[in-house]
């Protein structure tokens, strides 16, 4: 697609706006400034993002960003990263198959579900700027947050490295100059309880401290139910939840220019992995399904018996093991102020992690990781009066992660990676109605990889591998927008993104022994419109994307090769995706979001089908239940439909529908506030697994969220009642195998109380 399609698309969009085409609703609005006259109806205000490193109003942003501020965060039950998929198009994040903390995070159909700490994510989770660098422990909660903002799409010129998914940034709240706490807790089913604390100290008229915390447990919801030799492991209260985790940032203004921000965070967490179980039910009679049809009783599958071999060789059903634990811990440094017409700005990071996990991931599996990583950034922005601005920045990042796992047999992985990259975005005011953006990023990386294998299979190879990855990347983006009315802009972009290259964790034979993949790279084609209609009462944003997705990294059994990570030639995505918000009334406001996806593999080798399909091109055989029909002979004929059955293949965790629609509705009553709200969340079947086996099918469906709260005006205290998944629709959204499922939350409800002085 062309930049000039894109431009004519989006004047062809605008019109349709125009003419008053305005569906219902998605939240990215607050109420109007409080000077508001009280007789003004509700409509929908400026909401600030900085989504391109500074601050701006979202809706002349042209990024395909969503905002959700600290009070959507609160009436939409948004507790932690999980939390947000439903309000965001085209995204699914999970729990990490067999983990308690890791995100498993897919925008567009772009992502990574591998946990373990020698992956690399592709969609960047940023803690205050600050890029978390593994998916363990970034299941983030949210405590004291300002705001949530998720881009969309490659973000590889303002973010860099593994950002070609797109980015969520989390923004906590800063010291206030003033005096002020809020103290809740809470209670609900499954012996939950959560406790809640902020306290902000203003010292002096400079300086000012702040410190958060939240404390929250929950009962096991599995019952482990084991036979023969492995009765005795028998237990209920399996899978319980205990998070803790604290925060103080402390703001010294040096001036009326210059200030200081420095925040420290610390996160403890006990919880259970998510425990395997078989699926309940398959269309396909080839799938073993559960005994009792139930997703929260563990047994082994049909007519087996636990033997009495040592726990890392049990099967689902008969492993007890289960356990984790997660230490986070971070620091951070900002320094920022103004230089004649230019600001300035310093931000370093500090981060490490470490985790000790026991789990089942269609095998025994443990892992101990510790994590450390240091960044540092600058960035000196213009702020001249004229139509020309200008962003130059630098950034450097050092990680080191040590993993110990056994999976089958025991691995021994340490990386060390450097990266910097220099980076610049300008702005030009063309006229009073256009804007051209364009943006450079160059990134310089290197990667030492250690690494030693107990598997027999790797016995010949002399231990320990070293692996040496040197690369070199320069991201753009390219960005035109056009204002054609106060309430009206849309925008043509083109941006490209990179996943460092990396090497897989595993080494089960000489010819699979710490393979290195190459960087996966995007460049995606956008256009949008953004608009406030109907005297703002109605936001109505319109994106379209085309992107082409080149040398896949998946983790697959590799035909002649084994269990591996590998690169896989080519995808196209494209997709629509619609936020929209309404006032209805002054007390009630509708929102909503959807998007639509078409993602399909192309170019293909038949290598590449092989990988995809787990089928040998070279190895004769009859025709595969993964590919009907395929030729049992090897040559041109196989290969042609090998190819063709793999292109046929769905991308993992890319459902082509997903939507959600939700409501607040608030009244006066009772010398205060009564404020209702609820959501539905639709999502269409996807496959969790490359291969697309039948029993890794995943089914969400429709989900159903609510909550009612009161809060008498001027008292400082609030309550509220919640329930989540109120059908008590049993679903799973992550699978690790043919029919070995990650079963999501059950109905939850619960009751918060909180004060605010």
């Amino acid at each position: 697609m062309t930049f000039k399609n894109i431009l004519t698309a989006s004047v062809a969009l605008t019109g349709l706006c125009a003419t008053g085409f305005a569906p219902q609703a998605f939240a990215q609005e607050q109420e109007v400034a409080s000077e508001q006259p009280a007789e003004a109806k509700k409509t929908l205000s400026v909401v600030t993002v900085t989504a391109q490193r500074r601050e701006e109003n979202l809706q002349e942003v042209p990024v395909a960003v969503t905002a959700l501020s600290a009070e959507q965060l609160a009436d939409r039950q948004i507790g932690d990263v999980n939390d947000i998929a439903s309000q965001i198009p085209s995204a699914v994040i999970v729990t990490g198959g067999g983990t308690s903390s890791s995100a498993r995070v897919y925008f567009r159909g772009i992502g990574e579900d591998e946990s373990r700490g020698a992956v690399d994510p592709a969609v960047g989770i940023y803690l205050d700027g600050i890029f978390l660098g593994r998916s363990i422990g970034s299941l983030l909660d949210l405590v004291d947050t300002q705001r949530v903002e998720v881009l969309r799409g490659p973000q590889g010129t303002l973010y860099g490295r593994n950002t070609n998914g797109g980015a969520i940034k989390l923004v906590s709240v800063e010291p206030q100059d003033e005096n002020a706490g809020d103290l809740s807790a809470g209670i609900g089913n499954y012996g939950s309880f959560n406790f809640k604390g902020m306290g902000n100290l203003a010292l002096g008229d400079n300086t000012a401290v702040r410190v958060s915390g939240v404390y929250k447990e929950r009962d096991g919801l599995f019952e482990l139910n084991p036979n023969g030799a492995s009765a005795g492991l028998a237990r209920d209260n399996l899978g319980k939840e205990e998070v803790a985790a604290a925060r103080i940032s402390v703001k010294h203004h040096f001036n009326d220019d210059w200030s200081l921000l420095f925040a420290a965070d610390h996160t403890q967490d006990n919880s259970d992995p998510s425990p395997s179980t078989i699926l309940t039910s398959s269309n396909d009679p080839s799938v073993v399904t559960d005994v009792d049809n139930d997703l929260f009783t563990i047994e082994p599958v049909p007519g087996a018996v636990c033997s009495p071999a040592p726990q890392i060789f049990q099967q689902v059903g008969c492993f007890a093991n289960f356990s984790s634990e997660v230490e986070i811990s971070g620091a951070s440094l900002k320094i920022d102020g103004a230089i004649g017409d230019y600001d300035f700005a310093s931000l370093t990071g500090y981060r490490q992690m470490k985790d000790d996990l026991s789990s089942h991931i269609g095998f025994p599996f443990s892992q101990q990781t510790d994590q450390s990583q240091l960044s540092q950034e600058f960035t000196l922005s213009s702020a001249f009066d004229g139509p020309f601005n200008y962003m130059v920045g630098a950034f450097f990042y050092n990680e080191e992660v040590q993993l110990d796992s056994v999976f089958f047999f025991p691995f021994s992985v340490g990386i060390d990676t450097n990266s910097a990259a220099a980076f610049s975005q300008v702005n030009f005011e063309a006229t009073d109605k256009i804007t051209l953006t364009g943006g450079l990023r160059y990134t310089t990386e290197t990667r030492d990889v250690v690494g030693s294998s107990g598997a027999p299979g790797a016995a010949s190879v002399a231990f320990p591998l070293e692996r040496n990855l040197d690369e070199d990347n320069l991201t753009y983006s390219v960005k035109a927008s056009y204002q054609a009315t106060d309430s009206i802009m849309v925008y043509g972009s083109v941006s490209n993104g990179f996943k460092s290259a990396g090497v897989s964790p595993d080494c089960f034979a000489a010819a699979s022994c710490f393979l290195p993949v190459t960087q996966e790279d995007l460049v995606s084609w956008e256009t949008g419109i953004r608009s406030d209609l109907f005297d703002n009462a109605v936001r109505f944003n319109l994106t379209y994307f085309n992107n082409s997705y080149e040398d896949l990294q998946i983790s697959a059994t590799v035909p002649g090769v084994g269990f591996t990570r590998s690169n896989v030639g080519e995808a196209a995505i494209q997709g629509i995706e619609l936020e929209t918000s309404w006032f209805a009334t002054d007390n009630l406001e509708f929102y909503m979001n959807g998007s639509w996806l078409d993602a399909e593999y192309q170019n293909l080798t038949a290598a590449d089908a092989g990988i995809i399909k787990q089928i040998d091109p070279a190895v004769a055989g009859p025709a595969d239940a993964a590919c009907p029909g395929l030729s049992s002979t090897p040559g041109a004929m196989r290969d042609s439909q090998l190819i063709a059955c793999g292109e046929a293949s769905q991308l993992k965790n890319a459902p082509e529908t997903k939507a959600s629609l939700g409501f607040q509705y608030s009244i006066p009553a009772f010398d205060g506030y009564v404020k209702f709200g609820g959501d539905l969340a639709y999502e269409a079947d996807s496959y969790a697994l490359v291969a697309n086996n039948p029993g890794s099918l995943i089914s969400p469906g429709t989900r159903v969220n609510a909550r009612v709260g009161y809060a008498p005006e001027d008292k400082g205290w609030r309550v509220s009642l919640w329930g989540k998944n109120l059908t008590d629709k049993e679903y799973y959204r992550n699978t690790t195998s043919t029919n070995h499922v990650y079963a999501e939350l059950p109905l939850t409800w619960g009751v918060d109380f909180g004060v605010s002085f």
